[in-house]
């Protein structure tokens, strides 16, 4: 098994980049005074400059899973590959796909918007951070637990935040 030198964790919002918190402030001017916003009340499409860094996750809960129902072109040709419509685990190599499932179990039962920063070296090295919210099911309870997230990742390998293009992968998808 390869070794990726994973390693992540949470960071505190303080220490986020502008952008980040930009799209953090948004999720806040919808959130209600208990629970999680609803899904529909934010629609990547408005946000057309970082649209190629978002993902929209669906969770399913048994058993717990999290379905790729968009995701960003900047993150899908950073990593050679298109998971809408597939679960996380679906991803490659498959060792870090499931280090991000746990870091998506976390966030869901925290049931609150998180960063993760998170380092490993597959044929290059990435270096990034996922702001991860959560939204509830348009027709569920604001403080149900979360039936989508919405994900926003920034590269620190770049000053603006951007992907490179095609990591290599051993993925056929």
């Amino acid at each position: 098994m390869p070794n990726y030198d994973y390693a992540s964790s949470l960071i505190d919002f303080s220490d986020a980049p502008d952008e980040i918190l930009r799209v953090l402030k948004i999720w806040q001017d919808h959130k209600p005074a208990q629970g999680n916003p609803y899904k529909n009340e934010i629609d990547p499409l408005r946000y057309r400059k970082h649209l190629g860094r978002f993902c929209v996750v669906e969770i399913q809960k048994n058993p717990l899973d999290f379905i790729y129902r968009l995701d960003g072109t900047e993150i899908s040709s950073s990593s050679n590959e298109d998971l809408r419509g597939k679960s996380i685990l679906d991803g490659t190599p498959s060792e870090i796909y499931q280090e991000h499932f746990e870091e998506f179990k976390i966030t869901f039962e925290a049931g609150i918007p998180q960063i993760w920063k998170i380092f490993y070296k597959e044929l290059e090295t990435c270096h990034y951070l996922r702001l991860i919210l959560p939204f509830a099911q348009n027709n569920a309870a604001p403080e149900d637990s979360p039936s989508y997230f919405m994900t926003y990742c920034y590269s620190l390998l770049s000053p603006e935040g951007h992907f490179e293009a095609s990591r290599h992968s051993t993925s056929n998808i």
